[in-house]
């Protein structure tokens, strides 16, 4: 259902230049044509990949082949990061720009700190639609050749990992203080360095198919390898537990606050049911839509890139509020990524146990033996 509601370009620019059609070149994949009344317009758009999905880029060209009126359509990306990019002007400093530009962002185009995702989809949209014009002209093009890009902040997050896959086999004087260590990493690197909290949107957007380059970005890649490994291997919900720099805020929280209210019985018992209904209406809602922003009421994007939109500017409060006085409140009360990530782990048990006993029950019965007499 939500893949045959999507629109196509056409449409989609139809609704943004508010023009009864749209018409398609024959001859390029992102040139278009705007009727008017007055005279046609026109317009090359193109999608690029974001952090949490596609985003449509339109632009314009003038006389001397130079990038003009760029805008953003449509995108299904997460809302912060697009308000952080929006607010720094990129679009800005993408206008006036050759069409035989590389177009990469930390290279002709200054880049968005915290939001590199979401650059490069923008400027990704723009290279195809703009390189398919040049060559067209017959236009030498300024090409740049993707290489691996492990920077300072992926070290420190396989640092980081390593500090928890394998924390049973470090020396003592460093045990002693690993979940202080791996607090102060998990909310410096994975939150506001890297910037790559995983939610629901994030985690939806991958089971949606927007994948990113894991060359532009294998942080990501790493910390969902990490994830998997926990649940996999060791059995344990390693992300809630150890990487989640909310959860360490949180813990550190609590700690000042002093407090430790008790939950009620009943909280304790239907809090985990709620949380799974929280859990199936947002994926509900996203895969309908294919919009994993559509219901990303996670307040993870507006704590680290210090940019939300509509209900996460009342939840990141309350949330960490309530930190002050009930232990992991977001976690246990509210959080879908981590009853997600639990019921993984629970399935996981299930499978073990049940292929321990359908091992044991293929296994023939040993013969007793016969005593005889001396």
């Amino acid at each position: 259902m939500g893949f045959s509601q999507q629109a196509g370009l056409s449409l989609l620019l139809a609704k943004h230049f508010n023009v009864e059609s749209v018409t398609h070149s024959e001859n390029q994949t992102y040139r278009f044509t705007i009727e008017q009344p007055a005279s046609n317009a026109q317009i090359f758009a193109a999608f690029g990949n974001g952090y949490g999905g596609p985003l449509v880029i339109t632009f314009e060209l003038d006389k001397s082949q130079r990038i003009r009126n760029v805008a953003l359509v449509n995108h299904v990306d997460t809302p912060g990061y697009v308000v952080n990019v929006l607010n720094q002007r990129l679009l800005d400093r993408i206008n006036g720009k050759k069409i035989t530009d590389a177009f990469v962002g930390g290279r002709d185009i200054d880049g968005v700190s915290g939001a590199t995702l979401t650059v490069n989809g923008i400027t990704e949209a723009v290279r195809k639609a703009a390189h398919e014009e040049a060559e067209l002209h017959g236009l030498t093009i300024d090409t740049v050749t993707t290489s691996w890009c492990f920077k300072l902040s992926d070290a420190a997050l396989t640092l980081l990992v390593l500090m928890v896959l394998f924390e049973r086999k470090m020396p003592t004087v460093i045990r002693k203080y690993h979940i202080m260590l791996v607090g102060v990493l998990s909310v410096m690197v994975i939150g506001y360095w890297a910037n790559i909290a995983l939610s629901v949107a994030s985690v939806s957007s991958l089971m949606l198919g927007y994948w990113t380059p894991p060359k532009q970005n294998p942080s990501l890649y790493i910390l969902l390898l990490t994830v998997m490994l926990g649940i996999l291997w060791l059995g344990k919900n390693l992300y809630c537990s150890q990487l989640c720099p909310f959860h360490h805020i949180q813990r550190w929280l609590h700690k000042l606050g002093k407090n430790n209210l008790p939950l009620a019985g009943w909280v304790n018992h239907y809090g985990a049911q709620v949380i799974g209904v929280l859990l199936w209406l947002a994926l509900v809602l996203i895969f309908v839509t294919r919009n994993p922003a559509v219901a990303s009421y996670e307040p993870f994007s507006m704590l680290f890139s210090l940019e939300g939109v509509g209900v996460q500017w009342y939840i990141l409060p309350l949330a960490l509020f309530g930190s002050f006085f009930i232990k992991d409140y977001w976690c246990r009360l509210f959080c879908p990524l981590g009853r997600g990530l639990n019921i993984l782990v629970d399935q996981r048990q299930q499978a073990r146990k049940w292929w321990r006993k359908h091992k044991k029950a293929g296994q023939p019965k040993p013969m007793r033996s016969q005593s005889g007499g001396h």
